[in-house]
């Protein structure tokens, strides 16, 4: 019989902390990918403000001032503007599905990190009472040891 049973339950506590480090990770790449979206999103609110004050520029009175040349830079310049916001919500819309998919590994490794929490107190509790029983026995047979050693036995 294992008189030692600690290498066992190490085993399931280096489960449980391996598992805790991997939700501690997912949790990690969803703050740096929180961080990207609104870095993402500020830029987006950036260029179609950008874009609408070019726009209301063309409609206003001060286009009349600007050269036929300069009215095609413009246009130039809000078609890359525009480019840039496509971009931009394209770049968005990948963080936020990887922001899900990254959710959704970080539950698999919480659930993991219960799971294996679980088994290493369980196995905890086994060993405890493994000792318990052990004891119970030693002070059965000191007691029963006693008994025998009595006079008159």
């Amino acid at each position: 019989m294992n008189q030692n049973p600690t290498p066992y339950r190490d085993c399931w506590n280096v489960l449980a902390r391996k598992a805790s480090e991997q939700a501690r990770h997912w949790q990690s790449e969803i703050a740096l990918s929180q961080e990207r979206l609104e870095q993402l999103q500020a830029s987006e609110v950036r260029l179609t403000r950008i874009y609408e004050e070019y726009q209301q520029r063309q409609s206003g009175q001060q286009d009349a001032r600007l050269g036929l040349q300069d009215h095609l830079h413009e246009r130039q310049f809000m078609a890359q503007l525009m480019q840039l916001q496509a971009r931009v919500r394209q770049d968005l819309g990948q963080t936020r599905m990887q922001m899900a998919q990254q959710r959704s590994q970080l539950l698999k490794a919480q659930a993991e990190e219960q799971k294996m929490q679980t088994l290493a107190e369980q196995d905890r509790g086994r060993i405890l009472a493994h000792q318990q029983r052990q004891e119970q026995r030693r002070m059965d047979e000191l007691a029963i040891a006693r008994y025998n050693l009595r006079p008159g036995h």
